[in-house]
């Protein structure tokens, strides 16, 4: 299923939304530029943290400056593209609803834990961690719980053919998050290039930090 737009909200300029999505290609320009090199520079692996927690190996500023850049980098077009397609999709609505300050915080934030809860599941994994998805997946779920009446127009291959059609966001989110735990599970023992735990965890963060504004203000 690819995301297309929401449907069910206003549509209009969402300038943090905007600018992250202008950060993640202005980092890729800098990937393409500097080449393999800049993962050497700036990516972190569980490994890192796990040495770190357990050994003192390393400076935790640094790790954790490496963390939130890696939050900004991506590994190829799929993978940027694909990203900031359901980040231009879901993002604006929970701006909207959240305000600008609280809407970049949690972003920022879950970019940390996404990548924390992920290391819990592969403490000695050294395969180097990037991508927005874990941010975006706690946009996700803030989405969730802030507009579950909504519905989102999507595109849905069918063989040779292509569907487009409104799905609701209930359905398209669990939908999508179902098949996260689906391949975290069957990748637990195993060391994946993917890191499925990652969205999740930072899903999880998006429904505590939506719940946490809708029914406890």
């Amino acid at each position: 299923m690819i995301p297309i737009r929401d449907t069910s909200v206003s549509r209009g300029f969402a300038p943090a939304t905007a600018l992250i999505i202008l950060i993640n290609f202005g980092m890729f320009l800098e990937e393409i530029h500097i080449g393999e090199q800049i993962f050497q520079l700036f990516s972190v692996s569980p490994h890192d943290i796990y040495r770190y927690l357990t050994k003192g190996t390393g400076n935790i500023l640094s790790i954790h400056w490496s963390i939130l850049v890696s939050g900004f980098m991506h590994s190829g077009y799929i993978h940027l593209f694909g990203n900031m397609i359901f980040l231009s999709v879901f993002g604006p609505a929970v701006e909207k609803n959240i305000g600008i300050m609280r809407y970049i915080l949690l972003y920022l934030c879950a970019v940390f834990v996404s990548f924390y809860v992920h290391t819990i599941f592969y403490p000695t994994s050294s395969i180097q961690v990037v991508g927005a998805s874990g941010a975006i997946a706690a946009i996700m779920g803030s989405y969730l719980i802030l507009n579950p009446k909504a519905k989102i127009l999507t595109i849905i291959p069918l063989l040779f053919f292509i569907e487009i059609i409104e799905i609701p966001s209930v359905v398209f989110i669990l939908v999508w998050f179902t098949l996260q735990g689906a391949n975290g599970y069957l990748s637990i023992n195993s060391h994946t290039s993917v890191a499925w735990f990652s969205h999740i965890g930072g899903f999880l963060m998006g429904v505590a930090f939506g719940m946490r504004l809708r029914w406890f203000r």
